[in-house]
């Protein structure tokens, strides 16, 4: 049987797609969700007045600036330059809490201003950067 016309314009796209993948600088890092837009008005000299919310659920901080951490992607593979000298709260759920200690350790080389995290359905916020540089992790 002859593949259709749409077949071969997956088949194509796919063997595109392995191609380009494979062919990815080794440094190459990936920008979460939002953080394109936030690296584009870095780039033109704005800046977020109330700092920057990091997530992992979309369902987080959908009322503030935010960017959103991709499931299976490690931290140190993500682009997180245009965090650097800003407010950055970490908002997460429990169920993440393990992922926390590695992606703030990745937030803090683009030395943020400050960096607060906290676990929305535990009582306490952690201070990981105060505003006079201690890192505090």
């Amino acid at each position: 049987m002859m593949p259709t016309t749409c077949q071969k314009i997956r088949a194509a796209g796919a063997q595109s797609q392995t191609a380009q993948s494979n062919h990815l600088h080794a440094n190459y890092k990936r920008f979460p969700a939002f953080g394109n837009k936030l690296m584009s008005m870095r780039r033109e000299g704005q800046v977020p007045c109330n700092g920057v919310y990091i997530v992992f659920d979309w369902k987080l901080a959908r009322a503030f600036l935010r960017v959103v951490i991709p499931e299976g992607i490690p931290p140190d593979r993500l682009e997180l330059r245009f965090l650097a000298g800003l407010d950055v709260v970490l908002a997460y759920g429990n169920e993440h809490s393990a992922k926390v200690h590695d992606l703030a350790r990745e937030v803090l080389k683009v030395n943020p201003r400050l960096l607060n995290a906290f676990a929305i359905d535990i009582p306490n916020s952690t201070i990981l950067k105060n505003i006079a540089g201690e890192v505090m992790i």
